[in-house]
């Protein structure tokens, strides 16, 4: 059946009808200018009475709209406050990668098949040689693109490597590459140079590779405006993406599920919280960890319908998440 188009008004009676009080004036203001799906269909989940069995659903007793619209305003808030911190990673991984990898390889480094890791490993054992060859030179062919795309938009540090010296050094092109290439590339890296890269950091290649994906997938939502507070990172070839188990899970004490593994801070927010850790500096993870606590502070003093710990377990965040911080 075709979505037949609803009036403003429509959209309210139907909140009512389904239990949700909009009796505040500002309701018709606010689906106007923040659009009902994105405020309704994105974050009523947690207010809606799972035990309902009738037509349609149905809300939880005493739920207020003023509840889920704050639940919608904190999401926009993390995002501005994850988006910033994963940016000053992403900045850091781009550094050492184009130092270390042109410091060894040269200015056209980038562009050799040669200087990328083409043995298929132990855990490929479905790719063939000439797959493996295949994929970097995909790598390669994303990466001539990106040049492309950088130079018909002018991009000025572009335009000028490319005029007067016929390429673009990848210490000048990583700046224009997206996380998603920087992750790959990563992972395309010789043994030894995953290693010598990850060592900046203190983290071994499989952590580091682990990271850099799952990373991507939340700063790719931040960046497009996505719900990020309840994101789980997806399956990549039938196999979950998650970061490893480290001494964090185990400090705060983490209970664990299934194959082992902590039932928080792997494949969702609370994940990036340890990257963030993992990553940067004493200083700039505090700042981090106070402006979400600032956040949650704020949405559970809007809640009543729900417990601001319904919030965190949608997040991946501990009742315990704070004490990251003294680790």
């Amino acid at each position: 059946m075709d979505k037949i188009f609803s009036t403003i008004e429509d959209q309210i009676k139907k909140l009512d009808s389904r239990g949700l009080n909009v009796d505040d004036p500002e309701v018709k203001n606010i689906l106007e200018m923040e659009n009902y799906y994105n405020v309704v269909n994105g974050y009523k989940e947690l207010f809606i009475d799972p035990t309902y069995t009738g037509p349609d659903e149905k809300y939880k007793d005493g739920a207020n709209f003023s509840e889920l619209y704050a639940l919608y305003l904190f999401d926009r808030e993390l995002k501005n406050i994850f988006i910033k911190y994963i940016l000053e990673i992403e900045n850091s991984i781009k550094a050492v990668i184009s130092h270390d990898f042109s410091k060894k390889y040269g200015h056209d480094n980038y562009l050799k098949i040669s200087n990328f890791d083409i043995q298929v490993k132990p855990w490929e054992k479905k790719k063939t040689a000439a797959q493996k060859i295949g994929a970097v030179s995909e790598l390669i062919a994303n990466i001539q693109r990106d040049v492309s795309r950088q130079l018909s938009k002018n991009n000025p540090m572009i335009s000028h490597n490319m005029l007067n010296y016929g390429y673009v050094p990848l210490w000048v092109l990583v700046n224009s590459l997206t996380l998603g290439t920087i992750s790959v590339f990563y992972s395309y890296l010789k043994e030894k140079d995953q290693n010598d890269v990850g060592r900046k950091f203190n983290l071994k290649p499989d952590e580091m590779t682990k990271i850099l994906f799952v990373l991507t997938i939340y700063r790719n939502a931040c960046a497009h405006d996505e719900r990020l507070y309840n994101l789980k990172a997806l399956k990549v070839d039938m196999k979950p993406n998650m970061i490893k188990t480290n001494a964090i899970h185990d400090k705060l004490n983490i209970p664990k599920g299934s194959g082992n593994n902590p039932i928080f801070g792997k494949n969702d927010l609370f994940a990036i919280v340890i990257i963030c850790k993992l990553i940067l500096k004493k200083e700039s993870f505090s700042r981090f960890a106070d402006l979400i606590k600032v956040q949650i502070d704020h949405l559970s003093n809007s809640l009543k319908t729900i417990e601001i710990q319904d919030v965190l377990n949608q997040m991946g965040f501990p009742s315990n998440w704070y004490n990251i911080k003294e680790i």
